[in-house]
């Protein structure tokens, strides 16, 4: 990634993570190579985590400069983003930044996050304003910064709004859809944990940014189109809450944990009486199951001593970026509203007021 003498403009490595891709490789790969940001000044890693090595194919035959790394098993979104980070601060980039293969950013994506990146030396991780298209074929927001619940449930912030002009400001967590990571971050907090698979990695990643000291934000001018679904299947169902669980017990002080057991024991009982009802009990079981394993123990206490030890920011400043609303259109019903939300709710500012660690 060689520059003219003198360019001031930061290196940026884009991580894509491929599975099944060729139908939107190309169109992807289209709108990265016109992005208005130098191409001397960044590199595309692709990582494809297919069986068949599809877009390694593709891209052999159409950009045979892409640098395209080949797992030879399906590492997850999670894992392959984790080969690509490495690789880029291998490179000694500056900045490391993601796409999802379902997206497509603006010509101004990167030059966007980059500002923002700059202009604020304490970010660590900083998500674009994501669009998707809603049931009328209309354009509304995806996500302007993700909201996460002090459970550990991570939501779209924003999700089916009408767009709007927004401010720079610090979110709950950076949607793994599409975010850029500090090169610097990235080395002194570790990149996406390859045991997570898919789903949460990205909240697991922020809340370490955070603990450390970093500012996560949103750089609402950069923008990334999102071709959504929100889908339900047994598999993402064990992936959110397994993960969710991890996030919890690792990232936490011990005395928050306490203070939180009331709740978290309401939730997971509402939670399997749910499962029941919609026939995923055995799925939402097999959650518990992965924590009866000796292994995994040994893993969480391994990753709870490395995240405590980055620790330079109490759990007291970190609630201030938590919520005890799930607000979430795809998720909207009777219960929520008017049981679930309240009851939390209050529950979240009477113990906020007790973290003073």
């Amino acid at each position: 990634m060689s520059s003219p003498a003198g360019d001031p403009r930061p290196r940026v490595a884009i991580i894509l993570v491929t599975y099944d891709a060729r139908d939107r490789l190309e169109r992807l790969y289209d709108s990265i190579v016109s992005l208005q940001y130098p191409p001397d000044r960044r590199a595309l890693l692709v990582i494809d985590n297919t069986p068949c090595r599809s877009s390694a194919e593709w891209l052999a035959a159409h950009a045979p400069d892409v640098r395209v790394i080949v797992p030879g098993e399906n590492t997850g979104y999670a894992g392959g983003n984790a080969i690509g980070m490495k690789e880029a601060l291998g490179m000694g980039v500056d900045y490391v930044a993601i796409l999802t293969q379902d997206t497509l950013p603006d010509p101004s994506w990167l030059h966007e996050l980059v500002e923002v990146a700059e202009g604020h030396p304490r970010a660590g991780v900083i998500q674009p304003k994501i669009l998707r298209r809603d049931e009328h074929g209309g354009v509304v927001v995806n996500s302007w910064g993700n909201d996460l619940h002090f459970l550990g449930i991570g939501v779209s912030g924003g999700d089916g709004r009408p767009d709007r002009p927004l401010e720079v400001r610090e979110i709950g967590y950076a949607s793994g859809a599409s975010l850029m990571c500090r090169a610097a971050a990235l080395r002194h907090v570790g990149s996406f944990d390859p045991a997570f698979f898919m789903y949460h990695e990205d909240t697991d990643l922020s809340w370490r940014c955070r603990l450390a000291g970093y500012e996560v934000l949103v750089a609402p001018r950069a923008v990334v189109h999102h071709d959504y679904d929100f889908g339900r299947n047994p598999d993402k169902i064990f992936y959110i809450e397994r993960n969710r669980l991890i996030n919890l017990l690792t990232h936490y002080r011990w005395r928050t944990l306490v203070l939180l057991a009331p709740a978290f024991c309401a939730f997971e009982t509402m939670m399997l009486a749910h499962a029941l009802w919609t026939g995923w009990f055995w799925k939402r079981l097999s959650v518990y199951g992965f924590y009866l394993r000796p292994t995994t123990w040994a893993y969480l206490r391994r990753k709870r001593r490395r995240i405590q030890s980055l620790r330079r920011v109490p759990d007291r400043e970190v609630a201030r970026h938590l919520t005890g609303a799930i607000n979430f259109p795809a998720l909207d019903n009777f219960l929520l509203r008017y049981l679930v939300n309240p009851v939390f709710g209050v529950y979240w500012q009477a113990i906020r007021r007790l973290i003073a660690w």
